[in-house]
């Protein structure tokens, strides 16, 4: 896919990825994706794989030496909160 595709937005801030885009990157009707701005004039869209998003938090969660009990989580958590 080499040529530059255009779309337009809606009334409601709705954009439509063109077809011959969607065929190439594989999206479907559920696909999901991240969307980033750099610039006032420049944003990345970026498909979002859920499926490696699971496996990477499960090798994270994996990694993790020390488990925290839920009351730890709860001590850190309002913690955070009074320091705000």
């Amino acid at each position: 896919m080499t040529e530059i595709e255009t779309a337009k937005m809606s009334e409601r801030g709705q954009i439509i990825i063109p077809k011959e885009v969607r065929d190439y990157i594989g999206a479907g009707e559920s696909t999901i994706f991240t969307i980033m701005p750099l610039d006032r004039e420049t944003i990345i869209m970026k498909k979002l794989d859920k499926m490696k998003v699971i496996q990477e938090f499960r090798s994270i969660r994996t990694r993790v030496k020390e488990k925290l009990t839920q009351k730890e989580i709860n001590q850190e958590i309002g913690e955070v909160r009074k320091s705000r």
